[in-house]
């Protein structure tokens, strides 16, 4: 539904928890980066609610009968917001050079792409060695954003100036970034789509602090947040007084799973047994009900229920403190009578938590500290800002640490790329960071991400499931349910399977 006159114009108000890691979206990025830079970025597709792909950059597309060709017609007349004119070189810089060395992601999307070429400046055509039956899912500007070639080609990618001020397509740009206090996109003026974006600009409050949040969005003073920044007994809260609207769309390409991500390098955690026990420790139904406040299900294994060819047909972590201790007694890691337990050597039984920073995670890592101290194990906890737990996980600096991992809307896009041993990779956030390493999931991975027949390949994946939940290579919390909160007046904001990802072209503030 388009704007009226009066309807243009304005700032819209939104909240982060912390100022972001960075702003370009060719990088590894967590969610902070892409609520921002989902509207200075953009990619070929868009994808609807029902994750429908749709025009962005590419206007039309064609794919070939035998599915080996693809060709994209590009919108006309789109400038870089530095001015620059947009042509399929940037496409073609952006799918070849730039993004498989700078996002394990996007490399993997690409591995079966054989050729890249631009016949005209308005032109893109992608061949592939083999078929892959998600191809037109792995362009979104959230994990594929097309990059100016202008500015990146020939250099350093992660130490160009431009990282500090990004030149993208979208309908806004960086206006003004003050550390520790707000990020404001401006209206772009350049943008192709002469009738948007509707807004003039967008603020992102940097509120590290979780009631300051919740009161700012109660009170008006901010008019979009997500489940991300305000807390489940907040979102129950405003839900009771019924002056916020809320909904669960624009979550769909994401999907997300709470997690623990395990070193599986570490002493204790290359033992199955280990990590089995952690599990079996874990009353999820617990931390569903009285740490998430319902918001979301128990997990079963590495693919989200909302995911295509998810199977609930895997091994079970009931909560079972007997069989957790059972486990570590047949580890030899024998109980004292205060029923701590000690290694081989007499030292205490410890591992460290490295905590997600925000809430719920927080009681969630105190919940687990003694959950696992209940079967003898002592855990430290870990406490760091948002960057640093980045860093920390990217370069492998922990023993389990709290994550939130999106399942980017096919197996062969998200759960692969968690656990494929060719995506071990040291200094890259969102890769397989735990260490995981399986030649048989491997090649399960490989013919799935090529297998055309649907059902095949969905037998394929049933086999990693159960062999991933059986080898305990992550614990899988919970699927979550993840909402958009915003004031009523706020108008055309979820219009897509990316919500607060997306670009907000066509939000507007109702008068």
């Amino acid at each position: 539904m388009p704007a009226s006159a009066q309807s243009k114009g304005g700032d819209l108000v939104s909240v982060l928890r912390a100022d972001p890691k960075g702003l370009v979206l060719a990088f590894p990025s967590g969610g902070d980066t892409q609520v921002v830079s989902g509207k200075i970025y953009e990619g070929l597709l868009n994808y609807s609610t029902d994750l429908k792909p749709q025009p962005s950059l590419a206007r039309d597309w064609q794919v070939s009968a035998d599915g080996l060709t693809y060709t994209f017609k590009l919108q006309l007349d789109v400038k870089w917001s530095d001015g620059e004119k947009f042509t399929s070189a940037d496409v073609v810089f952006s799918l070849s050079e730039m993004l498989p060395n700078t996002n394990s992601s996007a490399k993997q999307a690409l591995a079966e792409v054989k050729t890249i070429a631009a016949p005209d400046p308005e032109t893109v055509v992608i061949t592939l060695s083999k078929p892959v039956p998600y191809f037109l899912l792995v362009f979104p500007r959230q994990q594929m954003p097309m990059m100016p070639k202008h500015i990146y080609a020939g250099t350093d990618f992660a130490k160009n100036p431009a990282n500090a001020n990004p030149v993208g397509t979208g309908p806004f740009k960086l206006a003004e970034w003050r550390r520790g206090s707000f990020i404001r996109l401006a209206r772009n003026e350049l943008y192709w789509n002469k009738e948007l974006p509707y807004l003039d600009s967008i603020t992102f409050r940097i509120m590290p602090d979780a009631a300051s949040r919740a009161i700012a969005v109660e009170s008006g003073d901010v008019q979009v947040a997500t489940s991300l920044e305000i807390s489940a007994t907040d979102i129950e809260r405003f839900r009771a007084n019924g002056e916020l609207e809320m909904t669960s769309q624009g979550w769909e390409y994401y999907s997300t799973q709470a997690v623990l991500q395990m070193n599986l390098r570490k002493p204790m955690f290359d033992d199955v047994r280990f990590r089995k026990a952690l599990y079996h420790a874990i009353d999820r139904k617990f931390v569903l009900d009285r740490i998430w406040h319902g918001l979301g299900r128990i997990a079963t294994g590495p693919v989200g229920a909302g995911i295509p060819y998810y199977t609930a047909d895997v091994p079970q972590y009931a909560f079972d403190m007997g069989k957790a201790k059972q486990l570590l007694d047949d580890m030899g890691y024998r109980a004292d009578a205060a029923g701590k337990r000690h290694d081989q050597k007499g030292n205490p039984l410890k591992v460290s938590l490295l905590i997600l920073p925000g809430e719920p995670y927080d009681r969630l890592a105190e919940y687990l500290r003694e959950a696992w101290r209940a079967i003898g194990v002592e855990t430290e906890l870990q406490t760091t800002d948002l960057g640093n737990w980045y860093d920390r996980l990217g370069n492998w600096n922990f023993d389990i640490a709290i994550a939130t991992l999106g399942q980017l809307a096919d197996p062969g896009i998200g759960c692969r790329g968690y656990y494929h041993s060719a995506n071990i990779r040291k200094g890259v956030m969102f890769s397989n960071m735990g260490g995981y390493a399986n030649p048989e999931v491997d090649a399960w991975f490989d013919k799935a991400a090529v297998e055309m027949d649907s059902a095949k390949r969905g037998e394929l994946y049933a086999r990693v499931q159960r062999k991933l939940v059986e080898d305990a290579a992550m614990i899988w919390l919970l699927d979550l349910d993840r909402l958009t909160i915003y004031q009523k007046n706020i108008k055309n904001l979820v219009t897509d399977g990316f919500g607060p990802r997306g670009g907000w072209d066509q939000a507007y503030i109702a008068n």
